[in-house]
């Protein structure tokens, strides 16, 4: 008997912009974690966002139960089908290494990612250069979930989630700082931070969690690992949080200079875009810039 699975979109927006666009001249933006499938239609001529949609999946078991989820919601959502001018395949997956630009060779990419992360069935090892860093992002993800978004969507473009939220963090200039910057990327279980110092990228891990301690926790044991402090340290919250979120509550106990990430510069939103906390969405925004 086969098992049913409820889909259903947790946030949509777009306005009349979208039906007079054409959408072959647009770029489509599409992040796929655990549990979660959102995109945005992005136009590159304005630099503008024109819709975006974010569908959670209950419940989701192994990876197979993933790709059925992820085929529903192509099912239920025509616009996927529109032929645009080019579509962009984000994954947020645990499995990544940031390796040292001069020390890379492509012939071993399986071999940094597996010192760090246990080599997994079906899994597909794939590759981001970040020249701005100095630095590649090796990471690994499902090889069918990627071989059928890559056939339903005729795309090869393909970036991990986090090396298009250092792109985004490489705009702040609060990253020179020489006490420290620690962007905090909270989702459903899990978390990424991500710590600079003085324009210096120290770290970024992906962490669960269970509770806003959890977070804290791990942020603190980092800063100080790193002999920064919490009292010093520049914090910046994004996800789909609030003040009275048990996280920002918790930080909010240790990190006196707490605040929220702002969306990437350089592009437009829709005015309901604008009305949702900057901090929303970030990292599915961020993907603009790896176009």
């Amino acid at each position: 008997m086969p098992v049913a699975y409820t889909i259903q979109p947790t946030f949509a927006i777009d306005d009349t912009s979208l039906l007079e666009t054409d959408l072959t001249t647009c770029h489509l933006v599409v992040l796929v974690g655990k549990g979660t499938f959102s995109y945005a239609v992005y136009t590159a001529a304005m630099r503008k966002f024109l819709a975006l949609k974010s569908y959670s999946f209950q419940p989701a078991t192994g990876a197979v139960a993933e790709l059925e989820m992820i085929e529903q919601v192509f099912d239920a959502d025509k616009l996927l089908l529109t032929a645009f001018k080019e579509v962009l395949l984000a994954f947020d997956t645990a499995d990544n290494t940031l390796v040292p630009e001069m020390f890379y060779g492509a012939q071993l990419k399986k071999d940094f990612l597996h010192v760090a992360h246990q080599e997994k069935m079906q899994e597909a090892v794939l590759t981001d250069t970040l020249p701005e860093l100095g630095m590649v992002n090796v990471y690994a993800t499902d090889k069918d979930i990627l071989g059928f978004l890559r056939k339903e969507f005729s795309t090869d473009k393909v970036v991990h989630a986090h090396t298009a939220l250092l792109k985004a963090y490489n705009q702040d200039p609060d990253i020179h700082s020489p006490d420290g910057t620690v962007f905090i990327e909270v989702q459903q279980q899990k978390f990424t931070l991500t710590l600079y110092s003085s324009g210096n990228l120290l770290l970024q891990q992906q962490f669960t969690y269970k509770s806003g301690l959890d977070v804290v926790y791990y942020a603190v044991n980092a800063l100080r690992q790193l002999q920064l402090s919490e009292q010093d340290v520049r914090v910046k919250l994004g996800g789909a949080l609030e003040e009275h979120s048990q996280v920002y509550q918790e930080l909010y106990k240790f990190i006196p200079k707490l605040s929220w990430v702002q969306r990437p510069d350089g592009f437009s939103f829709l005015a309901k875009m604008q009305e949702v906390p900057s901090h929303h969405f970030h990292n599915l925004y961020a993907l603009a810039l790896c176009v």
